[in-house]
Formats: C-alpha cells, sequence, structure tokens
C-alpha cells in the first residue's frame, strides 16, 4: 500500500485548515486573557509615567522658590546717559548710588604704516611680550613677508595672545595688532630678530608702529571710592550688582537706583500654581472612574492615584490662611489661582512672605517637597508601582510564551491524530474498492 505524505490525501478532509481551527480555538480564551492583562498593564504605565512628568514638573517649580528665589528681585536702573548699565540680584542692598565712569578698560591696539598688498616687508623672527608673559615668537618665512602673510603667520602662532588682521585703505593696507589681553597687562611689546632685517618695521622701539588704543584699566568711582579693573564688567563692585561700563563720562556721576522688583517673584509663584494645578489635572484624568458615558482613567480606583492627589489637597488645606495671605485661593476642584494685586500688597508689606510660605524650611514648602520625594524620588512610591508593572510585563510575557510551546504542542498532536486518521481511512478505501472488484468478478462468473 502506498504511504500518504500529504495530510488528507487518503480521507479528503482539509486537515491543515481543521488543525488551524482547532489550535485557534484553543488558543483564543488564553490569548485574550493575556491581550486583555497586557494592555491594560501597559495603559498603567503610561499613566504613571505622565504622574511621574506632572509632579518633576511641580518640583521644577518649587526649586525656584528655594533661597533667594523665594525673596523678591531686584531692579537696577541707573539714571538716563549713565556710561553704564546695571543687573542685581536679590542679594543686592536697596539704596543709591552715585558712580562717575573715569575711563574704559581696552586693548592695547597697534597699526603698521601702509603698504601695497604684493609688498615684501621681510621675513624672520617676531618676538612678542604680552604685558609680564612669557616672550613667543612667530617665524615668518622668506617669500611670505606680505602685510596678509604675517597677518596669518601671527594668527596661526600666536594661539589668541595676540590677534592680527588687515585694514584696506585708500592708500594701502595696514596691519592691526591687538592684545588678546585687555587692560594695562596687555601691552604689547615686540622685537625683530634674523632674516633680511625688513620686519623691524613691526618693532615697538625703532619700527613705524602707531598706537590706536592705549592698553588701559577701566576706573570707575562709586560714592567717593575709586576702582580699577582691567574688564569694563565688573560684578563685585557693589555687593549683588553688576555693572558693565559703556561710555567715559570723567568727573560727570550718574545715579544708580536699586529697587525691589517682585515681579519675577510673581513669576514664580504663578508657575507653582501652574504646575500644582497641572498636576492635579494629570492624577484626576488618569485615575477617573469613567460611567454615564465618560472612559474611566487607566488608574481608576488605584490607591496610589488616590493617595498622591490626598496628600497635595491636604497640605494645601493645612496651610490654606498662609496661602490666601498671600493671594492664592482654591476652587472647588482643588486648583488654586492668584490674586495679582493681593500678592503684591503682601510682598509689599512682608518681603519675607512667600519665603515664609514656600522656602527650603518653611512648613508649607517642606510639606510639599517631601510628598513629591516620596512619591516621585528614587524609590519612591511610583517608581515601585512602575517596577511592578514591568513586572507583571515580564510574566505575562513569559505567559505568552508557554503558551506557545504549548500550542505548538497541541498542533502537533492533532496533526499526529489527522495522519492516523487520514492512514486509516486510506486503508478502508482501498479494502472497499478491492471487495468491490472482487464481487464484481464472482457476479460476472
Amino acid at each position: 500500500m502506498a504511504t500518504i505524505t500529504s495530510a488528507g490525501i487518503g480521507s479528503g478532509l482539509d486537515v491543515v485548515g481543521l488543525v488551524s481551527q482547532l489550535v485557534a480555538a484553543e488558543r483564543a480564551p488564553a490569548d485574550k486573557r493575556l491581550t486583555t492583562a497586557e494592555t491594560s498593564v501597559k495603559a498603567q504605565l503610561s499613566a504613571f509615567g505622565q504622574l511621574k512628568s506632572a509632579l518633576s514638573g511641580l518640583e521644577s517649580a518649587l526649586s525656584k522658590l528655594t533661597g533667594n528665589g523665594a525673596l523678591p528681585g531686584r531692579k537696577a536702573t541707573p539714571q538716563d546717559g549713565a556710561g553704564f548699565t546695571a543687573s542685581a540680584s536679590s542679594s543686592a542692598v536697596l539704596g543709591t548710588y552715585s558712580i562717575s565712569v573715569e575711563q574704559l578698560a581696552s586693548a592695547h591696539k597697534l597699526r603698521s604704516a601702509f603698504a601695497a598688498s604684493n609688498t615684501q616687508i621681510g621675513y624672520g623672527t617676531l618676538t612678542f611680550q604680552v604685558g609680564s608673559g612669557t616672550p613667543f615668537d612667530v617665524t615668518i618665512d622668506s617669500g611670505k613677508g606680505t602685510l596678509a602673510d604675517i597677518r596669518d603667520a601671527i594668527n596661526s602662532q600666536a594661539g589668541g595672545k595676540v590677534l592680527a588682521t588687515l585694514v584696506r585703505g585708500d592708500s594701502g593696507d595696514a596691519l592691526v595688532l591687538t592684545s588678546g589681553t585687555q587692560g594695562s597687562a596687555g601691552a604689547l611689546t615686540i622685537s625683530a630678530s634674523g632674516g633680511n632685517g625688513g620686519l623691524a618695521v613691526l618693532a615697538t622701539s625703532g619700527g613705524t608702529l602707531t598706537q590706536v588704543a592705549a592698553a588701559q584699566d577701566a576706573q570707575v568711582v562709586v560714592d567717593g571710592v575709586t576702582r580699577t579693573s582691567s574688564s569694563n564688567t565688573l560684578t563685585d563692585l557693589i555687593d549683588g550688582v553688576s555693572l558693565t561700563l559703556t561710555k567715559a563720562n570723567p568727573g560727570q556721576p550718574y545715579s544708580l537706583k536699586v529697587e525691589s522688583d517682585a515681579s519675577t517673584l510673581k513669576a514664580s509663584v504663578l508657575g507653582f500654581v501652574s504646575a500644582y494645578n497641572a498636576a492635579l489635572s494629570t492624577i484626576r484624568t488618569q485615575s477617573a472612574a469613567g460611567g454615564d458615558g465618560k472612559t474611566a482613567g487607566p488608574l481608576s480606583g488605584d490607591a496610589t492615584a488616590r493617595s498622591m492627589m490626598q496628600s497635595l489637597r491636604s497640605a494645601v488645606g493645612n496651610h490654606y490662611a498662609e496661602l490666601n495671605a498671600i493671594g492664592l485661593s482654591t476652587a472647588v476642584d482643588g486648583s488654586l489661582s492668584l490674586d495679582g494685586s493681593k500678592f503684591d500688597a503682601a510682598i509689599s508689606g512682608n518681603p519675607q512672605a512667600v519665603k515664609n510660605l514656600l522656602g527650603d524650611d518653611a512648613a508649607f514648602g517642606k510639606a510639599m517637597r517631601d510628598i513629591l520625594h516620596n512619591f516621585n524620588g528614587a524609590q519612591g512610591l511610583l517608581d515601585v508601582r512602575n517596577q511592578d508593572l514591568n513586572k507583571r510585563l515580564k510574566s505575562i510575557s513569559d505567559q505568552r510564551a508557554t503558551l506557545d510551546d504549548r500550542m505548538a504542542r497541541l498542533e502537533a498532536s492533532y496533526r499526529q491524530q489527522f495522519a492516523a486518521l487520514d492512514a486509516l481511512m486510506a486503508q478502508m478505501q482501498g479494502t472497499s474498492t478491492y471487495i468491490a472488484n472482487q464481487l464484481g468478478a464472482a457476479n460476472k462468473a
């Protein structure tokens, strides 16, 4: 009897289709259960990710209200025409200062005599010294002695200690050399040696260089106190005040007023209000109960989300009187709002008001930071929940692999059974044909 090599040949049945349907029917309940569980876990992971992001935003807003960030800022206003600009930090003392800019700091700048662009000035070695620093050499090769060549050699070899450029005028080109160090400490000394002697015109002694700008320090007088600086920006002249000198007006004092400015503090408090409301909104959305045609959030009924909402609202409720004193109030849903006029009046009367409420050691500020740390910090509750959910995802993946393995074994079993049935039916068909043939022969006899 011939061997059956393809399932269904002996029986005429669609064995492949039958096996596929049987395996699919067996797999469906477990597959649906695993898919549902996986979808739920992934939705919860995404929801916790959004909560973590919202709490991080609240942490960031609170961080701006630490240290001097919880105090009113300062506004520095120079008198019109003053030769300086100013900015002040919150540590600056309120008051008015008399300031005169006697001279500006400038880098030493020298200019060569004019020459045609193709004129070979010379070759050899130029030795530079910036202030009292260590001298260094710049080599000018033979045939590379035009002003443009000398410029390129200086910029290539001086390492920024001296800067060279060309200025092209009606009388020809001029090489301009500028010290890389501002102020009197950057005075340039140049000498030439070797070569054909032509570079001597670029020496500061005996050459033809013209001084464009002297190496001088800035000098400013504040309330009769003289200060010299190699820079036109002074950050330590007045406590908490940074000055940038722009124009010298010798002997002419101008006023600088340092006043309180609560606008930056108000912006920080509004940032906190916005971040707090965003956190509440995110928690509310992700933990929505659903019903009445509304879709339930992925964390509906979740204890962590419920605890987070209660903790934040309780912290506000426990310090509501202090919050309201600076213009903060809550709506029915727990969201905060700020009355700007009330805030301005509160800060005007007590510049420490926000610091006393939201500062590092303030009761409300500390309570909020502790809540955020417990939920959002390293190994906080959100991290723990995420770890648990990821373990569940791993378990679902393992269960799916086990299901795949079991279904593969079941499919093999079904194929084996159908192969046996196929062979039996083929045998029976052969026997039936044999008997029919014998009966036919007997009838003819």
